[in-house]
C-alpha cells in the first residue's frame, strides 16, 4: 500500500462561534519503516531508501550518505542539485494543488483546470534532469563512481522559463527581492485574495544545507509520537527556512507574526532561491566513501529531517529517522498552532481550514475532524498529493 494512502495524522479542531479555538494532533503514527532497512548491506540502501520512502526521496538518500560517508566532490555536487530539484518541483506545484482551487476560478481546478496544465512540463523536466543526474528510477546513481553526467544551462533555463512566465510573473531575482504581499505577481497574484490570519507557534528549526543553519544534536528529544528541540516544539519546513534569507518574509513575521499565507509565499520564496542557484554540470560522478557509523540532517521539502545510521560488518545495524511531520504534527506542537485562531466560515465545508493545514504540508494524509461542541460537523482528508 502506497504510505500516502495511509492516515499517519488525526487532527481534532474544536470551533466556537465560527472560529478555531483549540486543536489536537495525534503525532505522526506512521514510523519505524527505516527497519527494513536493518541488515542490508551499506551500499545497497541508498536503492532500496526511495522504494520505501517515495516522499522525498533524494532527501532521504542524501541524508542516509551524509550519516555513513564523506560523499566526494562531483557526487555531491550532484546531491545537492537532486535535492534542490526535488524541493523546487514539490513547492511550485503546491499552491496549484492545495490553495489555487479555492481562491482561483475554473481555470485553476485541480487536476483538470488549465493553469494547472500548463505547469506539467516543469514537472516532466525535473523528472527529466533527475533522471541525467541519477539514471532511471530511483535516480541515485550520481552516488555511484563513473556514471557521466551532463547537464546543460538550457535545462536550467526552461524551468527558470515556466516559473518566470507562469507563477511569479516576473524574473526570478527581482522576485527575491520584493517587499510586500501587493507585489505578487503572475498565479501567485491570487495570494492576496487570502487574509493574513496570524497563527503559528513561532519557534523553527532548520538543520543544515541548502540553508546555513547549526543545530545541537543533543537537544533533541523523540520520544515517538512526540519530539522537541530544547525542550521545545519546533515548526520545521518553508517558514522555518525562509527566515534564514528572505527579507520579506522576516519583515512580515516580525510585524505580523507567522500565518498560513507566509508559509505558501515561503514555499514559492525557496524554490525560486534555489533554482537561482542551480548550476549546470558536465563531468563523472565520484561517489563516497564509507566512514561508518553516524547521523545525517538536511532540509527536505517538508523542513527538517535527520537519518541516524548503525553500520556493523558493512551491513546496516540500526536505524532511526526522524521526519518534518514528526517535529510539526507532535501533540501540543506547529500543526496544532497553525489553525488556533483561523476563521471557519461554514464548517461543513471548512476551506481556510484546508488551507492552514496544507501550508505545514505533512509527509503523509492528515485527517482533520471539525467539532462544534461534541458534535462531529465535517471530516476531511488533506495531503498526498505532492
Amino acid at each position: 500500500m502506497n504510505p500516502l494512502d495511509l492516515e499517519a495524522i488525526s487532527l481534532r479542531i474544536n470551533i466556537e462561534n465560527n472560529v478555531v479555538v483549540s486543536a489536537q494532533s495525534s503525532g505522526n503514527k506512521l514510523r519505524g519503516y527505516e527497519k527494513a532497512f536493518i541488515n542490508k548491506k551499506v551500499r545497497e540502501v541508498q536503492d532500496i531508501i526511495p522504494r520505501v520512502l517515495a516522499t522525498c526521496s533524494q532527501s532521504h538518500v542524501s541524508a542516509f550518505a551524509r550519516a555513513i560517508s564523506i560523499i566526494n566532490h562531483n557526487s555531491e555536487i550532484l546531491s545537492r542539485i537532486a535535492v534542490s530539484l526535488e524541493i523546487i518541483e514539490s513547492h511550485i506545484k503546491h499552491p496549484y494543488v492545495y490553495w489555487f482551487p479555492y481562491i482561483g476560478d475554473r481555470n485553476y481546478d485541480f487536476p483538470t483546470g488549465e493553469r494547472f496544465k500548463r505547469i506539467i512540463p516543469f514537472s516532466k523536466k525535473v523528472k527529466e534532469i533527475m533522471e541525467k543526474i541519477g539514471g532511471k528510477w530511483p535516480s541515485t546513481n550520481y552516488l555511484n563512481k563513473g556514471f557521466k553526467v551532463k547537464l546543460s544551462k538550457d535545462d536550467i533555463e526552461f524551468l527558470r522559463k515556466v516559473v518566470e512566465e507562469e507563477v511569479i510573473g516576473m524574473k526570478i531575482e527581482e522576485f527575491l527581492s520584493i517587499n510586500n504581499i501587493d507585489e505578487l505577481k503572475g498565479d501567485l497574484a491570487l495570494l492576496k485574495k487570502v487574509p493574513y490570519w496570524t497563527a503559528g507557534i513561532g519557534k523553527y528549526l532548520v538543520v543544515g544545507f541548502p540553508f546555513s543553519a547549526t543545530i545541537d544534536l543533543s537537544k533533541l528529544k523523540d520520544t515517538g509520537l512526540d519530539v522537541t528541540y530544547n525542550g521545545d516544539h519546533v515548526e520545521v519546513g518553508p517558514l522555518a527556512q525562509a527566515l534564514t534569507f528572505d527579507g520579506m518574509v522576516k519583515s512580515l513575521h516580525n510585524k505580523y507574526g507567522p500565518s498560513p499565507l507566509l508559509r505558501e509565499i515561503s514555499r514559492i520564496k525557496v524554490a525560486c532561491k534555489l533554482l537561482s542557484e542551480l548550476t549546470d554540470f558536465d563531468g563523472e560522478t565520484d561517489g563516497y566513501e564509507i566512514l561508518g557509523s553516524g547521523i545525517g540532517t538536511i532540509e527536505s521539502i517538508r523542513g527538517s529531517l535527520l537519518h541516524k545510521v548503525s553500520i556493523k560488518d558493512d551491513k546496516v545495524n540500526d536505524y532511526a529517522i526522524i521526519q518534518p511531520t514528526s517535529f510539526n504534527a507532535s501533540p501540543g506542537g506547529a500543526l496544532e498552532y497553525a489553525v488556533k485562531g483561523i476563521p471557519v466560515k461554514d464548517p461543513k465545508n471548512p476551506w481556510e481550514i484546508s488551507l492552514a493545514v496544507s501550508s505545514l504540508d505533512s509527509c503523509f494524509v492528515t485527517e482533520v475532524s471539525i467539532y462544534e461542541g461534541s458534535k462531529l460537523i465535517s471530516k476531511k482528508r488533506i495531503g498526498g498529493f505532492c
